[in-house]
């Protein structure tokens, strides 16, 4: 029998990794049309300060495409270990654990190489993006990692 919590934490990883591997993919595709985009713009008469500034710093381009590409193989890294973890894999719940230690790693020192990169200071509204994308791997790791959850994925090994 499947614990709620496993079902839970499961249900919410599909989902969430569904919409990371779309929009990491979305990402990687504008972040490459960059450069054609802007040219459209200013053929069109309309220039954006920020699609301009953007193609002013190649290397915010650069990181702006492998931040999408990560986020789209976290997405389905994600997506698999929450499929695993519902059939009660035992390699579905090291695929969770492991996904919710590189998320919080990647969402920290991702947040912190965006700010280098793009030259920003951190504001509160970066803070609370930081935040909101800490709560699903922190609450990963406080639900598996409860007694009897640990011990139903222990039968299963």
């Amino acid at each position: 029998m499947r614990p709620t919590g496993v079902t839970v934490i499961g249900i919410i990883g599909i989902i969430l990794g569904v919409l990371g591997l779309l929009g990491g993919l979305c990402g990687l595709g504008v972040s490459s049309a960059l450069p054609q985009l802007a040219e459209m713009a200013q053929q069109s008469g309309q220039q954006s300060p920020e699609l301009q500034a953007m193609l002013d710093n190649p290397t915010a381009m650069r990181f702006s495409m492998v931040s999408s590409l990560i986020g789209a193989a976290l997405g389905l890294w994600l997506t698999v270990a929450s499929a695993m973890l519902m059939g009660m894999k035992s390699t579905g719940y090291t695929l969770m654990m492991a996904y919710a230690v590189v998320s919080i790693l990647w969402n920290v020192v991702g947040t912190g190489i965006g700010l280098a990169v793009m030259g920003t200071s951190l504001n509160p509204l970066t803070l609370i993006g930081v935040m909101i994308g800490l709560i699903y791997p922190i609450a990963v790791i406080i639900v598996l990692t409860r007694p009897n959850i640990k011990e139903a994925f222990q039968r299963s090994f």
